[in-house]
């Protein structure tokens, strides 16, 4: 069966509450993502506004081959790559105490999956962050956006808000349109403007085509196809609705692929990675004689046994049994994994749903199956639960998996936005001005204290005057680029205090930008000059702590100039 998958990208037209259970006091908490009940619920809602049968509803949305996921944030602040798909941190990941995490400044990421393969025999220190040797822990972020291609990743936490609100009174009760004593409570809620990005999944049935069925149910709950060829609704209702809650606008495009398919490679790509790494990777008696596999939990797993009982752990003889392989064949080489209670409120009902015990979004199993197994079988069995997803409730969004995820493979701390600006520049080749600049003030640049954060205001500032300038909002962006480095030179605070040859750091930037006196160089070459110094000084900064001997000369040779 083919699938046809419904990339959905929805922004918050309004503040997003989507409150995750009702306790004592006055503080709802809100879930971390719009479930894919949550999402498959308002679909429904709009369905039925649009005059189609309530007796067609389980058709479309009560099918386990239509699948809708959950709608999960990304990151608010900064530039976010198109087309990435929001996964859960693995469970298996650890970083640094102190300084953890992806982003620049942070120490990195360790991946434990393979550590904890290898037999007891080999020992399983305690590690420490390479860094600066503080203890590891699991990420404190749940939300992982990452590109195996371009060597691009960050984990971040969902920019949550919290909004207080005080009851009014009913109509026709003495309180009516009065503040009422005693309800005054707070929502935890995503603000407007908050971007989210899902999908839905479709497949084949009934000599339907999965295309076809995906087109048809798009037209059913209204969304409308542009000129560009993507299909938008402009009215989404979620979670909490009223005037200042609740409504999103989404985008939708089709395609043949699973949506992380351009960003972790292809399955064949991944799963013929792991059969040629992991057997010199794992230090195991005969680990040439089997073929390995992860499978990563994409959202919350509901399994149950044959008792229905619920799984806490994906075990080996479940793989087994869905694979339709003896009893025996698969062994379990590690897991991290944590169970989880799903529940949620039935809005056509007015009755919460039933509890369920699930195995939590971003766990992590590894097996090994012997070479015996038919190869290409168990490829085809794999590959199906990534279009099909397991388990219970799938139509709900649960249950979907990722197979010979890559990011296993790394073994040591890694820095991949690090490593991103490393190779654009390579391939960008930098300004001369920058270049020289560079080359002359390498040892005063890595002591200014230039941080990340500091250099990210100064980009983003930059961009913002470039936008508005194209929208003929300003006329004289360079006089605003310079007042803001005068004032960064006046403030003197953090790494703005050093000096760069005879000057501050910031009137020396100015000089190399071409920004001294009244006659100013052209604007799209101060921007494209003031990027490329943001980038070198990226890869300067993080070149330098990955590796004292880092030659920045050298690395200029490499790159080239433009």
């Amino acid at each position: 069966m083919a699938t046809c998958w419904v990339i959905l990208k929805a922004v918050a037209k309004t503040g997003i509450a989507v409150p995750r259970r009702f306790e004592a006091g006055n503080l709802y908490e809100s879930h971390l993502e719009i479930p894919g009940s949550t999402v498959r619920g308002a679909f429904v809602a709009i369905f039925l506004q649009q005059g189609n049968n309530s007796a067609s509803i389980p058709q479309w949305f009560e099918n386990p081959a239509i699948r809708f996921s959950p709608l999960r944030p990304v990151p608010m602040e900064g530039e976010v790559p198109e087309g990435l798909a929001v996964l859960p941190v693995p469970r298996s990941a650890r970083s640094c105490k102190y300084d953890g995490g992806l982003p620049e400044g942070g120490h990195g990421v360790y991946d434990l999956l393979l550590k904890v393969a290898q037999p007891l025999s080999e020992g399983h220190e305690e590690l420490d962050c390479p860094e600066c040797h503080a203890p590891i822990e699991p990420l404190d972020t749940p939300w992982l956006l990452a590109n195996f291609v371009t060597k691009y990743g960050r984990d971040y936490k969902p920019d949550l808000r919290l909004a207080t609100h005080v009851g009014i009174g009913a109509i026709g009760t003495e309180e009516m349109n009065t503040a009422m004593e005693g309800r005054l409570f707070s929502l935890q809620c995503f603000p407007a403007g908050t971007e989210f990005r899902g999908w839905i999944a479709v497949r084949d049935e009934n000599g339907e085509k999965a295309r076809e069925r995906a087109e048809a149910l798009l037209k059913a709950v209204g969304f409308e196809r542009n000129t560009s060829g993507q299909w938008q609704l402009e009215n989404l209702r979620v979670g909490r609705r009223s005037s200042t809650y609740g409504a999103l606008k989404v985008t939708a495009w089709l395609k043949d692929e699973t949506p992380w398919q351009e960003s972790h490679r292809p399955f064949e790509t991944r799963w013929k990675a792991y059969q040629e790494q992991l057997p010199e990777k794992l230090s195991m008696e005969k680990a040439q004689e089997n073929f390995f596999f992860s499978v990563t939990l994409v959202t919350e797993t509901i399994l149950l046994d044959d008792f229905l009982r619920p799984y806490r752990v994906l075990t080996s003889r479940e793989v087994e049994r869905r694979l339709g392989l003896e009893e025996g064949t698969v062994r379990s080489l590690a897991s991290f994994a944590r169970p989880c209670l799903v529940s949620g409120w039935n809005t056509a009902h007015r009755l919460p749903k039933e509890r369920d015990m699930a195995i939590a979004a971003g766990s992590v199993f590894l097996f090994s199956v012997p070479r015996s197994v038919d190869e290409e079988k168990l490829k085809g069995a794999l590959k199906r639960w990534e279009e099909e997803g397991i388990g219970w409730r799938r139509s709900e969004g649960f249950g979907q998996v990722l197979i010979c995820d890559p990011w296993h493979l790394t073994q040591s701390m890694v820095s991949l936005r690090w490593q991103k600006s490393h190779e654009e520049a390579k391939v960008k080749g930098l300004d001369e001005k920058v270049v020289s600049f560079l080359q002359r003030h390498e040892g005063e640049l890595k002591r200014s204290g230039l941080s990340s954060s500091q250099l990210n205001y100064l980009q983003s500032y930059a961009n913002i005057l470039d936008r508005l300038y194209r929208l003929k909002g300003i006329s004289d962006p360079m006089k605003r680029l310079k007042e803001y480095l005068e004032r960064q030179d006046e403030r003197r605070l953090g790494g703005w205090t050093h000096r760069v040859g005879d000057k501050t750091l910031a009137k020396a930037l100015i000089e190399m930008l071409g920004l001294e006196g009244d006659k100013w160089d052209e604007w799209d070459d101060v921007v494209k000059r003031l990027n490329d110094f943001v980038l070198a000084m990226r890869v300067l900064l993080e070149g330098s702590k990955k590796d004292e001997w880092f030659n920045i000369q050298e690395w200029l040779e490499e790159v080239g100039v433009r």
